[in-house]
């Protein structure tokens, strides 16, 4: 995958479509598993992650802490927000 790196301030330029990136529910499941462990990770070690997105503008990633994780959003460091939906893959 050829995504490119963005600073996670960088995230409010960028446009988002409302559907699911991921069509199958075992992967939404396991992004959402990883989401988790990811926000465990980030508020016990401060440990960053790789979040791996799809937007308008192509693929993209940034490297940061994921705080908190909802149904639909995550909350980065900085009080960035991300759209689940459009969440590829995570690699912690």
């Amino acid at each position: 995958m050829n995504a490119k790196k963005i600073e996670k301030e960088e995230i409010v330029n960028l446009h988002f479509l409302p559907a699911d990136v991921l069509e199958n529910t075992e992967h939404r499941t396991a992004r959402n598993q990883k989401l988790v462990n990811g926000a465990l990770l980030g508020n016990t070690e401060k440990k960053k992650c790789r979040i791996i997105f799809h937007a308008k503008e192509g693929d993209t990633y940034v490297e940061t802490t994921i705080w908190a994780v909802t149904d639909k959003y995550i909350c980065l460091k900085g009080g960035m927000y991300l759209l689940v939906a459009c969440i590829i893959d995570v690699i912690l």
